[in-house]
Formats: C-alpha cells, structure tokens, sequence
C-alpha cells in the first residue's frame, strides 16, 4: 500500500471509530463504553477489509468476475462474523462488559447483529475503492482514446503533405520537360508552398486567410503550368482574418478539382471555388469540369478527399456536412462546418 493510500486509510478508520463511538455513547451518554465497544471489532474488521481489499478485490472484483467475488465475500464475511462471535462471548464481554447479560451462543440475533456491524466499514471502504478506481480506469481510457485519434491525425495529415508534393512535382516536371521560362518561377513558388507545409501545418489551428494564401498560390501554379487552358474563379466572403482552422483542411478539395478537371488535352476547363464564413460556419463549394481524356473514379473521390473525410470525422463529428460526385458533366464538392465545435484530441497537433 502507497503511503498516500495509508494515510487515508488511516485517517478512515479515526474518522470512522470516532462517528460510530459518539452515535453509540450518545445513546446512554457512555463515551468510554461505546469506545471500548467500538474497539472490540476492530479486528475483526480490520480482518474482513484487507482480505477483500488486498485478495478479493483485485483477483475477481476488477476482473469481473463477479459471481466468484460475491461467494467468496459473503463466505468470509460468515467466517469473520463466526469469529467475531466467539471473541465476543468467550473472550471480550467477560472482560471489558462484565455486567452485561449474555443470551446463548447461537442468537441468531447476536450473530447477525455482530456480522452487519463488521461488514459495514467493508461496504463503505470497499464501494469507494472501486469507484476511484473506476473513474481512475475511464480516465485512463479516455486518454488512451484520445492518444489513439491523435495519432490517427498526425498520420492522416502527413499522407497530405507528400500527397501534395507528389501532384506538384509532377507539374514541375512537366514544365521542365517543355523547357518552360517560368520553371524557376514555378521552383521558388514550390519553395514557399513547402515553408508553409513545413512550419505552419504542425500547428494544431491556423488562419484560415494562411490556408487561402496558400490555395491562391496552387492555383498560380496550376495556371503557369495550363496557361489559358482553363479558368478558375476564387471567391472569399467573410472576415476570413478571424477564423482559424486545421491545416490542409481544404486544398485537397482544390487538388481534386485540377485533378478530375484538367489535363493536357482540356481546352475550356473551368472551376468555381467559393469559400464563406460567418460567425461560426464556414461554407466551401467547388465546381469543376471533368477532363476530355478520362474520366476518373470521381464517385469515390482520391486519396486527398478520403483523408480530409476522415480528418472531418475526427476534429468536427456531427458538426460537418460533406457531399462530393459528379453532377451531369461536372464534380462537385460541398463542404459545411460549425466551427465552434472542433474535438480536442490534441488539436491535431
């Protein structure tokens, strides 16, 4: 037993004597009687608690095994209650209560009269240990639970950070291979995209006016590498400097669009992005053509669209609303958030 934990105990059984010696000697206003009353079970009660406490508790009780707990406690509850008995009326009364009037051995009145008496402190000791351990085992859950969607998040929003370079890369490379004037413009923009994806998405919360930089910035060079392939109109509504937001909880929504939208064979593409936010929702919509080459599995949606999904379902449940597929010859993406309601697993830090 910790030395905390004895303490306490300690301080239970004062306590506890103390109550019980008052009420009694109250009655006949008897203090040293009541006390000496009181003293005579402590043996026998100390007996019956630490047994359960120490053998009972731990090897059935706390691991619900439930009906072997009940048999063996009420078994030595009888064999306590047995003891006490016989100490009583062989031993304690003959010396300590003289004058009293001792009825026959086997009173069933006195032998369950002596058992509930050194049975209540069990009850009482014993149901508070198993509640602080029952809330001390919750805890331990909740925090495990919570470690579990922590890392769950760090998982899923890593797979971002390599999905996107991956897809820009790829433009990059493109625009190499046609020996393109704007490849260093499209390097030093890349270099700025990954300051960004480097030191602002750890951070558990972010401007959501920094992830719009940022969504500009892919749209620019989406648009040197397409030039006049393709329009995109960008609209922002809202006072978007005081909400902030998980990182990377939209762009993938826009690498969606250029990924099912455009190609290298699109003439006239086209995507709408618009983005508002009012005093706790934020509104996001996009609209894209589907590229003339192939048409994709735009039922299901890519890598980016099923981890931003999931990331949804673990900072905004039940506080998000999010409808994606095809429409006719388009793809659409509408996206609902009450942001005032954002889990705290960690913050997805």
């Amino acid at each position: 037993m910790k030395r905390k934990t004895l303490l306490w105990h300690t301080v239970f059984w004062i306590v506890y004597m103390a109550i019980f010696t008052f009420v009694e000697g109250g009655y006949q206003n008897n203090f040293d009687e009541a006390f000496a009353l009181e003293a005579s079970y402590l043996p026998s009660r100390l007996m019956l608690v630490y047994f359960n406490y120490f053998f009972l508790l731990p090897r059935f009780l706390l691991k619900r095994k439930i009906e072997k707990y009940v048999g063996y406690t009420l078994i030595t509850i009888i064999i306590a209650t047995m003891i006490q008995r016989v100490l009583g009326f062989y031993l304690i009364n003959p010396l300590i209560f003289p004058d009293w009037q001792q009825g026959p051995f086997f009173e069933a009145f006195r032998i369950a009269q002596a058992g509930m008496i050194i049975t209540s402190p069990m009850i009482f000791l014993i149901g508070m240990t198993v509640v602080i351990r029952w809330a001390g085992s919750e805890k331990k859950m909740q925090e495990l639970a919570r470690e579990k969607v922590e890392t769950e998040l760090k998982y899923l929003r890593n797979q971002v950070n390599p999905h996107f370079f991956f897809n820009t890369l790829n433009n990059l490379y493109g625009l190499a291979q046609e020996k393109s004037d704007k490849t260093p413009e499209v390097v030093l923009k890349l270099s700025e995209l990954m300051s960004y994806m480097l030191y602002e998405t750890n951070k558990p919360l972010i401007q959501l006016s920094r992830e719009i930089d940022y969504i500009r910035n892919y749209i620019s060079l989406e648009e040197q590498r397409y030039q006049d392939r393709f329009s995109c109109n960008l609209s922002i509504k809202g006072e978007i400097g005081k909400v902030k937001v998980p990182p990377m909880l939209v762009l993938p929504f826009v690498e969606n669009a250029f990924k099912h939208g455009i190609n290298k064979e699109s003439e006239g593409a086209w995507m709408n992005i618009d983005l508002k936010v009012d005093q706790r929702k934020l509104y996001f919509n996009v609209e894209n053509s589907l590229a003339t080459e192939e048409k994709p599995d735009t039922k299901n949606g890519g890598l980016g669209i099923k981890n931003v999904e999931r990331r949804l379902e673990l900072l905004y449940p039940q506080a998000h609303t999010l409808v994606y597929g095809p429409e006719a010859e388009k793809y659409s993406i509408a996206l609902t958030i009450d942001l005032t309601q954002l889990s705290q697993p960690g913050n997805d830090a």
